[in-house]
């Protein structure tokens, strides 16, 4: 230290007669340093160091001191510094600002010192209030980052502590920026600084959790990131396989990937897995939930069959054939199955889809007992009420293919018991059951186990069974059983009248002739005779001979239909047929009511 006497100039008399009387006087004391910020550094740090002895407990010329060293720290050993400042704190330990200073010094000069300065951020934390704490976690961090390895480790893992819970769920923003660190940040810094320990148990702690669903990435995204890391640290099988275990209970929609994961685990181990990972690999492909997701591991699985085959024969110069042959038929039933995995696929997620169990048919279409066995447990899966409207086959079609399977060898008994039983189920629209019938009818017609009769009797046993109040069942009410509203099927009575009309050759067939006429009666009390089809009826009984009775239909439907266009068309053609009677009062008194008609319609 430099003696008084050699610096005090003439100048500086002023400043020490003062300060001799009053060596306290803080304002003094920073007048005097001012005056000296030109002379060299041993003359203002002898003045500063007599200023700060003289008055310990001021913050201002504490200051004064730290910048002076902060500026000339070159100048200075590293031992005089850390004794300035540990006597700095004695009286200064409470200020924010001091502290601050330190710092800056000691990160700016003296970051060699690591275990000195962790020290002194540890005393700061304990000596200032916990409200100004944030402003030294940002400068403490910035030395760890700067430290890095495992002070720097320590340090992140004591600012976890300090972060608001909230703000490390990403559930709220805190201020500073530097301190706006979620529990992700804290994996990255601590990754980067090599605490794999730490990245590890804060994983574990979020994916075992369901309070971190504010984080910038998603809650599978962080678990397949741990998942990853688990596997580059060879953690023991056990611990990872529950790990996937509970995350599938966890995420059914991720079940696929979590398979690849765990393959991806044993290949990546030492020794003999191979059947382990096969095993995986057939139970994702009946997991799989999606197209893209078998795509995925089907393809991986073909790879990894491939690859064993390969590594079989680079390991052996003399493979076994046995063995060889079996890893090729292994390959070969993989490869021939493809078809049939993705089908399994579609019934996992729409058993009820009509179209999928037709796509199942046409595997087995080479394999009759298996195809039998296939339509039967289609019929019986399939719910009628859940058919996707999308469907290009329709539920009947199946039944229709069950019985021709036996029809076509000629079982009719077999086949005529199966449409027996199809007719009882339920369809969701009465059209289906009325192809059921139709078909039915034509089997019988197109064989001679039968009698022709029997064509005509499936149908009527259906058509005028009567199941209550038929007339006012409305035949598109889904909620009544379609076994109750085929009565109404336009469809049905069609092929009935066709197919009876089919067995008439002369008038004398009376009994088919009669059989036709119940038909079109019982059209009419239904109440679904269009005017086509009645004039039909009258069309009919003409051919046959029955001119009256088909007059009569004429009169019936004029009674019956109101709409004056179709009248007007109806008495067109009732008009023609007056030639059928010879009366001349009752033909007057037709044409009068035709002309009538006219007129009134000209109007």
């Amino acid at each position: 230290m430099v003696d008084i006497e050699e610096i005090v100039k003439d100048e500086d008399l002023a400043y020490e007669t003062a300060l001799a009387k009053d060596n306290k006087d803080i304002q003094t004391w920073e007048l005097y340093f001012e005056s000296k910020l030109n002379d060299p550094f041993p003359v203002k740090l002898s003045l500063i160091s007599r200023a700060v002895k003289a008055v310990p407990e001021s913050e201002e010329l504490w200051i004064y001191y730290l910048n002076l060293i902060d500026t000339n720290y070159e100048l200075m050993l590293v031992d005089e510094v850390k004794g300035v400042l540990d006597q700095c704190l004695t009286t200064q330990s409470k200020s924010l600002i001091i502290w601050l200073k330190i710092f800056e010094i000691l990160i700016e000069h003296a970051i060699d010192q690591v275990t000195y300065i962790r020290h002194k951020f540890n005393q700061c934390l304990q000596s200032i209030s916990v409200q100004e704490h944030y402003k030294i976690w940002v400068i403490f961090i910035k030395f760890g980052d700067v430290i890095g390895g495992p002070t720097g480790v320590e340090i992140y893992s004591r600012l976890m502590k300090f972060i608001n819970p909230r703000v490390l769920k990403g559930a709220e923003v805190a201020t500073p920026d530097e301190l706006n660190l979620t529990i992700l940040d804290f994996i990255d810094k601590f990754a980067e600084l090599g605490g794999n320990e730490h990245v590890l148990k804060l994983y574990a702690k979020i994916v075992q959790s369901n309070e971190y669903t504010n984080l910038p990435k998603s809650q599978v995204q962080i678990l397949f990131e741990y998942l990853d890391l688990l596997i580059e640290n060879s953690v023991k099988e056990k611990e990872f396989e529950l790990q996937v275990n509970n995350a599938m209970k966890k995420y059914p929609d991720q079940i696929t990937n979590l398979q690849l994961k765990l393959i991806r685990f044993y290949k990546s181990k030492k020794g003999d897995y191979i059947e382990k990972v096969r095993g995986i690999y057939q139970t994702s492909l009946k997991d799989c939930k999606t197209v893209y997701d078998f795509e995925k591991v089907y393809n991986e699985f073909t790879k990894f069959e491939e690859q064993d085959i390969q590594s079989y024969l680079d390991s052996n110069t003399n493979p076994n054939t046995t063995v060889l042959s079996q890893k090729l038929s292994t390959l070969e039933k993989l490869l021939n199955d493809r078809k049939l995995l993705i089908n399994d696929l579609q019934l996992r997620l729409d058993i009820n889809n009509v179209d999928y169990w037709f796509n199942r048919f046409d595997i087995y279409q080479t394999q009759l007992p298996t195809l039998i066995q296939t339509i039967a447990n289609a019929i019986k899966s399939i719910n009628p009420l859940k058919i996707p409207r999308t469907c290009q086959h329709k539920l009947y079609e199946i039944w229709i293919k069950y019985a021709q399977i036996y029809s076509s060898s000629s079982d009719f008994k077999t086949a005529d018991f199966i449409y027996g039983k199809s007719v009882q189920s339920q369809y969701p629209h009465p059209n289906e059951l009325a192809e059921l019938y139709i078909n039915w009818s034509e089997m019988r017609l197109g064989n001679d186990y039968f009698k022709e009769s029997d064509a005509i009797e499936v149908l009527e046993d259906i058509l005028y069974r009567e199941t209550g109040n038929d007339v006012e069942i409305n035949y598109s009410d889904s909620s009544i059983p379609v076994q109750k509203r085929i009565r109404k099927s336009i469809q049905l009575w069609d092929f009935y009248l066709d197919l009876v009309e089919s067995f008439i050759e002369s008038a004398d067939d009376v009994i088919y002739i009669g059989k036709i006429c119940d038909a079109y009666e019982t059209l009419i009390k239904l109440k679904i005779a269009t005017p086509k089809k009645l004039l039909k009826y009258a069309a009919f009984l003409e051919k046959w001979g029955y001119i009256e009775k088909s007059l009569s239909i004429y009169e019936r439907c004029l009674h019956i239909f109101k709409d004056e266009a179709i009248i007007l068309e109806i008495w067109k053609v009732y008009i023609t047929k007056l030639k059928y009677i010879n009366h001349n009062e009752r033909r007057k008194d037709i044409e009068e009511r035709y002309a009538e008609v006219v007129r009134y319609r000209g109007k």
